[in-house]
Order: C-alpha cells, then structure tokens, then sequence
C-alpha cells in the first residue's frame, strides 16, 4: 500500500554535541552524530578484517560457500553483487563480536553519546547484529514494528505514554547512504496503538498493520538519509518509537547498551546450539561471542538466530552440512544449530586457561566440557574494554 512519507533533512537532525541528542530525541524522535574521531581509513582497515558470512559459511556445506564481499564493494555497497545467504532478503548478516564492532564500541565519542542517552555512564552491551542495504533506497512499510515493551500501564483516565525506560537503539551507518523511517506520533493520542499492541500480545517484538497505521496517525510517516561515505554515524532512536527496516545503497552494525545482565533461564530452539539449554541469557552471550555468534536472544528480548528463520530451513537443508541436521519429533529432517567446529584457540588446555584465568576472564563452565568445540575467537586476547563491556571481566 502507498503511504506518503515526509522526508527530513539530515542536517535537521545531525549535531556534533553531544549534549544536544537529548532535546533532539525529545523534538524530532531520531538524533544523528557523526563519529569523527574515527578516520576513513581506520574505518576501512577495520572492515578489510571483518567477515560477514563467516557463521553462514561454517554451516553450509563446500558446494553452497558464500563469497565474501571485497573491500570496494564494503566501502562502495551500491556495488554489492547480491549474494544468496540466509536472511538476505532482509539484508541481515548474523554476524557478531567482529573487528568494526569493537572499533566502534571503544570509539570515546560513541560512548559519551550513549551515556548521554541512558543518562548514566554506560558499562554493558550486548551483542547484534550487521545489516547490508538494497542497492536502490526504498521504503518497506510492511516492516513497521516497534521492540521490547513500549507503553506504561494506562493512567486511571485511560491515556497512554510510551514507557519511561525505552530501549536505546542505536544503527551504525558505516558506508553508504542510510535510510531510517520512522513514525513521529510523540504528540498524538497513543491509545489506539497501545490497544493495537495489547491485541497482537504484548509482545517484545511487534509486527504494526499499516492499514491501522495510516488511517489513524495520518500524515506521521518520516525518513532521513544519512550519507556515511566519509564517517560512520550514529542514528539514535527509542525502540517504543514505531519504525520501520527502511532499505538503501549502506552497511550499517547495531551495538546494543543494556541495564544488567540477565541471570534468567528461558527456554531454547532449534536455533541454539544444545550447550545454551543450561545456560541463563548472560552466560550464553558469553559462550556465544566466542564463537563471533549471539546469545538465546537479540537485545530487544526476542529468540535470536545465528543462521535463518526457521520458515527458511526447508530451503536450506539441503544445502548445510551434516552435523546442523537432525530429526524432529515427527520423524522429518530439519535444522539443529551446533557451535562450530575448526576454532583455533583450544580453550580445554592448561595453557590457555591459564590465560583467561591471568586476565580473570569468567566462563560458564560448559565452555571447557570436551564436547564443546575449541574457540572461533581468541577471547584471551580482546581488548579490555571489551571483555568488560560484555561481562567476561566483572
């Protein structure tokens, strides 16, 4: 369905102080900083070292290999030759942990702009993922969502307001032109779509109707784009803010701040490898990110995948390796995550325990069970900044 959209202009939005993303988070709903301590070629440097199909490619077998994007078509993404990859309909890349992520994540100025944002300093993160654009920029209002839980409980006169403790979203643009769409409804009357949320299960990812969208909150729909060829930028949201997976010629990361780890367990899918069953959400980030994979859940609190949807895995069954098939209970073959094998960093040997042990890195103990296959990454090695922002140091 067309819907018209406002297109607002990036200087609008885009400040160097840091000290005002908050007025323009109140004003506009979306704030844009530029990160310029970080330099083009320092950006580009970063990128060379970061694999985008490196997940994909431990799980499919030598026939059905994906190409890794060379560096001109990472700095230059309306070049991208399309690969066939999971999720690529989408543009998502189910990578994690990697090189650009920790460029960013140490970046001072990126720092400073979050804890701006949360209003204290921020010590926590927890990892996401990489999205590749379309080569040409388009608007996809099907994807209109909002994440985590987005209201406060009605007033006793019935009104609604989104809730006062927003997840803080945060999209990278790294290259490209970024396009991000969002709905500006801060000053409308929000109980229709607390009712249309409430009715779809109070969930913490939520799929909006654009039909109930357009005809109630008419004439709210805006955009930007964001040229990111020379620097990365930082496009700043609340998550109870509906928006939508806008497409453009960009690559884009999201780092994700959190309050506190958490120490729940919650029940796993074909999705998660058999060691995160034991595991509470906290301690499976952890054994995850040493495998460049992701936790039980993405940040929004939704069941994350390091591979596909399960809708796609008839497609892909044929194509993974042996060891990511198994029989489900109706006597079918499907998909079964595993963690990867071919890590070169043997986290079972005395020599490299006592590496983690001289840096006072913190594993869940599974991590040294002897089934559970050597590291993909060597966590001894990561920056300290790093190991404490993601809870491997406390």
């Amino acid at each position: 369905m067309e819907v018209p959209a406002t297109e607002i202009p990036a200087s609008q939005l885009l400040t160097e102080d840091i000290n005002n993303i908050i007025p323009y988070l109140d004003k506009y709903g979306v704030c844009i900083v530029p990160l310029k301590n970080i330099s083009t070629g320092t950006r580009n440097r970063y990128l060379l070292r970061t694999n985008f199909y490196q997940n994909a490619n431990q799980i499919l077998s030598e026939e059905h290999q994906i190409k890794e994007l060379t560096l001109a078509e990472k700095i230059h993404p309306e070049t991208i030759k399309p690969r066939k990859a999971p999720d690529s309909s989408q543009g998502w890349i189910n990578q994690y942990g990697m090189p650009i992520h920790h460029l960013i994540e140490q970046d001072q100025q990126f720092r400073d702009a979050i804890s701006i944002v949360e209003g204290e300093p921020v010590s926590k993160f927890m990892q996401n993922r990489i999205r590749l654009g379309a080569r040409k920029a388009r608007l996809e209002i099907t994807s209109l969502h909002f994440d985590g839980l987005p209201f406060e409980k009605p007033a006793e006169d019935g009104s609604v307001e989104f809730t006062k403790n927003p997840l803080t979203a945060t999209i990278l643009g790294l290259t490209g032109l970024r396009r991000f769409c969002w709905w500006d409804i801060k000053d409308k009357n929000l109980r229709p779509i607390y009712d249309h949320w409430v009715e779809k299960g109070e969930k913490h990812f939520t799929n909006i109707d654009p039909a109930f969208m357009s005809s109630t909150y008419q004439g709210c729909r805006r955009y930007v784009d964001v040229d990111c060829s020379k620097h990365i930028h930082l496009i700043i949201f609340r998550e109870c803010i509906p928006h939508e997976i806008a497409s453009s010629p960009s690559i884009s990361i999201f780092i994700s701040p959190i309050k506190n780890w958490d120490n729940t367990f919650v029940s796993t899918t074909s999705y998660h490898p058999p060691e995160y069953k034991q595991l509470t959400l906290h301690e499976s980030n952890l054994l995850g990110y040493c495998y460049n994979r992701n936790g039980i859940t993405w940040p929004s609190g939704k069941k994350s995948w390091p591979f596909s949807h399960i809708r796609a895995y008839t497609h892909w069954l044929c194509k993974v390796k042996p060891r990511y098939i198994s029989t489900n209970k109706n006597g079918k073959q499907t998909i079964m995550m595993q963690l990867p094998k071919g890590g070169q960093y043997d986290q079972h040997s005395e020599e490299y325990k006592a590496r983690l042990k001289e840096r006072n890195i913190v594993l869940p103990a599974i991590a040294y069970k002897s089934t559970t296959p050597n590291f993909i990454v060597d966590i001894a090695s990561l920056p300290e900044p790093i190991l404490r922002d993601h809870g491997f140091i406390l």
